[in-house]
C-alpha cells in the first residue's frame, strides 16, 4: 500500500485509496507525464493548448473568407468552392484522427502496462493483450455518440456562423464564443458526449489490455463506468483536468496578451525579455500541470479496472498462486 493511502487509512481497494495511490504513482514517474501528455495532445488536446495563444479571426475576416460560400450553402445549396473547402478540411481531419488515434492507442497501452506493474497492483494479473489498432477501434466506437451529436449540430453550427456574420453580437467577445452562445445546447451536448466517450474509450482500452474482445471490452467499460467507484473516478479526475485546463488557459492567455502588448507598443529590450520569460514559464508550468492531470486520470482508470480483477496470492499455499493466471482472463460480457 502506498504511503499516501496508508497514512490516510485508505486501502487501495477503496475508491479513495485507489485515487490516492494513482496520484502518488503518477507523481513519482515523470515518464508517465510525457506519455500521457503526448496521448492527450495527439487526440486533439493540442487545440486546447494552442487556443490561448491563437489570434481568432474577426467577424469581418470570416465574412470575407467564408461569407460567399455560406450564403450559397444557406440559400442555394453548396457551391463548388464550398465542397472543396469542406472536402479538404474533412480529409485533413480524418488523417489526423487516424494517425493520432493509432499513436494515442499505442501510448495508452504503454501507460496501462506501466501502471499495472506498480507495486499497488503486484497481486493482479498483468495486461499483455491489445494493440494500437484495436485500441483505436474501441475509442472510435466509444465516440459514436460524439459523432452523432456533431452530425446533429453541424447544420445548426453553419446557420449560427452565418447569423453571426450578418448580425454580429458583442464585439468584446471572440467570434467562436459568440457562435457558441447561439447554440449552447449543441456545445454542452458535444462536450458531454466527448467526455463520456473519452472515459468509455479509456476503460475499453484497459479491458482490451487484460484480454477482452472488442465487444466485450466495450460492455465491460460501460459496467466499469456505471459502478459508484467508476463514477467517482470519472468526476474527480475529469474535474481536476477541467480545472487545470481552465486555470492554464487563463494564465497563459494573460501572459500571452501581455507579451503581445509589449511587442506591439515597442517595449524596451528588458521589458520584452521579462514578458517572454514570464510567458514561457507560464506555458511550461501549464503543460506540466496538464501532463500530471492526464497521467493521474490514466493511472486512476488503470487502477479502477485492475482492482476488480482476481487477486494472485503469492507463496501462501492457498488461494490462487502467482503465475497461475493466463495472459487472458475471462472478460466475456
Amino acid at each position: 500500500m502506498s504511503p499516501v493511502a496508508s497514512q490516510a487509512g485508505l486501502p487501495v481497494e477503496s475508491p479513495a485509496g485507489a485515487l490516492a495511490a494513482a496520484l502518488l504513482a503518477s507523481l513519482s514517474r515523470p515518464a508517465w507525464w510525457v506519455l500521457a501528455l503526448a496521448a492527450f495532445l495527439v487526440r486533439g488536446g493540442v487545440l486546447i493548448v494552442l487556443l490561448p495563444i491563437v489570434q481568432l479571426p474577426t467577424a469581418a475576416g470570416l465574412a470575407n473568407a467564408f461569407g460567399p460560400a455560406l450564403v450559397g450553402f444557406v440559400f442555394g445549396g453548396p457551391s463548388v468552392s464550398f465542397l472543396i473547402a469542406v472536402g479538404t478540411i474533412a480529409t485533413a481531419t480524418l488523417a489526423w484522427v487516424v494517425a493520432g488515434g493509432l499513436l494515442g492507442g499505442s501510448l495508452d497501452l504503454v501507460l496501462v502496462r506501466g501502471a499495472a506493474a506498480d507495486e499497488e497492483m503486484e497481486d493482479r494479473p498483468r495486461p499483455r493483450s491489445g494493440d494500437a489498432g484495436r485500441a483505436f477501434a474501441v475509442r472510435i466506437v466509444a465516440h459514436m455518440p460524439t459523432v452523432m451529436v456533431l452530425g446533429w449540430g453541424s447544420v445548426r453550427l453553419v446557420d449560427a456562423a452565418y447569423q453571426e456574420l450578418i448580425r454580429p453580437g458583442d464585439p468584446a467577445l471572440p467570434v467562436a464564443v459568440r457562435v457558441a452562445l447561439r447554440i449552447p445546447e449543441i456545445v454542452v451536448g458535444l462536450a458531454a458526449a466527448w467526455t463520456l466517450g473519452e472515459a468509455l474509450g479509456g476503460l475499453a482500452v484497459r479491458h482490451l489490455a487484460w484480454g477482452a474482445s472488442l465487444p466485450g471490452a466495450l460492455v465491460r467499460a460501460v459496467r466499469s463506468l456505471a459502478r459508484p467507484s467508476g463514477v467517482a473516478t470519472f468526476v474527480v479526475t475529469n474535474g481536476a483536468l477541467a480545472f487545470v485546463i481552465f486555470a492554464t488557459a487563463t494564465a497563459v492567455g494573460i501572459a500571452w496578451n501581455h507579451l503581445r502588448v509589449v511587442l506591439v507598443d515597442g517595449g524596451t529590450g528588458a521589458q520584452i525579455r521579462v514578458a517572454l520569460i514570464l510567458f514561457s514559464l507560464t506555458w511550461t508550468a501549464g503543460l506540466w500541470l496538464l501532463s500530471l492531470a492526464v497521467a493521474w486520470r490514466a493511472t486512476a482508470w488503470t487502477f479502477e479496472v485492475a482492482r476488480h480483477l482476481p487477486v494472485r496470492i503469492p507463496g501462501t499455499g492457498t488461494g490462487t498462486p502467482r503465475g497461475a493466471f493466463p495472459d487472458r482472463h475471462d472478460l466475456a460480457p
